[in-house]
């Protein structure tokens, strides 16, 4: 399926449409490596297979990660709930635009829950460019000699307290408040598609994505923990860092994995 999806693409012209392909295309070698800088058939098909769990298991776990904090915080539910329900006047008037984006609310979660559970918790790393491998790198004043893997844990970097107030505890408001200086402040440590040019290519669908999930779930649904069922959270008695029991645990394979949460939603009264 995933051959026949590229091959229909590259059989449209370059430049009829404006996507990934489109400059991949460019690129791509026909002849079968006759160009040392260009892109094969099976390097595509393979790309685009790495965009499946890239894609989906990471937007699947953002958005578990933030029902569980939902879950685990009645006010901040309702506060995005109304936000959700007021905004819109039927299942049919969410859909991306300017509506949406104006939900501040909404995506102050979204925002909070990659902070708190990012998709990819751990340490991606970095190395020099091949062509600059002769010199060392000079960061904040410290020498980074050639070959030497460089990488910020995404997890640690989120639970800094330096730039975070309160860590472990599931505050969109810190998102919306006035102050810029702030703002700047915690944007600086905020990283959960990483950034620069290995910064993900699909950051802004993810944002979509979870937001239309999350806006149509809540204008149709209530939900409430599953009675006797997987929350997704820590547990005493758990080793270091899997005790805080108001904290969606995941477990780091690159996209992480995770059990839970666990809930029971009921149609709203009049929604459906």
């Amino acid at each position: 399926m995933m051959q026949r999806m590229i091959g229909t693409r590259l059989s449209e012209d370059k430049h009829a449409r404006h996507d990934l392909y489109s400059v991949v295309a460019d690129h791509l070698d026909l002849a079968g490596g006759a160009d040392v800088d260009s892109i094969t058939t099976s390097q595509l098909w393979s790309e685009a297979l790495f965009f499946f769990p890239a894609g989906g298991e990471t937007t699947s776990t953002a958005l578990s990660s933030l029902f569980f904090y939902l879950s685990q915080n009645p006010h901040v539910y309702k506060r995005l709930a109304d936000e959700i329900r007021t905004t819109f006047a039927n299942d049919t008037d969410i859909h991306g635009g300017a509506k949406l984006s104006g939900c501040k609310y909404l995506r102050a979660c979204i925002d909070e829950a990659l902070r708190m559970s990012p998709p990819v918790s751990g340490t991606p790393w970095r190395e020099l460019y091949p062509e600059e491998r002769g010199q060392p790198l000079i960061i904040d004043g410290h020498v980074v000699p050639p070959g030497t893997q460089v990488g910020v844990c995404l997890y640690s970097l989120h639970h800094n307290q330096k730039y975070f107030a309160e860590p472990y505890a599931f505050r969109p408001e810190r998102w919306l408040v006035d102050d810029e200086a702030q703002l700047r402040l915690i944007n600086s440590a905020f990283c959960p598609f990483s950034i620069g040019a290995r910064g993900c290519a699909g950051k802004a669908m993810a944002y979509l994505e979870a937001s239309l999930v999350v806006a149509r779930t809540l204008w149709a649904f209530d939900f409430k923990p599953a009675p006797g069922g997987k929350t997704g959270g820590g547990a005493p008695g758990k080793r270091e860092g899997r005790r805080r029991e108001n904290e969606f645990q995941l477990y780091d394979i690159f996209a992480a994995m995770h059990a839970g949460p666990e809930l029971v939603f009921s149609p709203r009264s009049g929604a459906l």
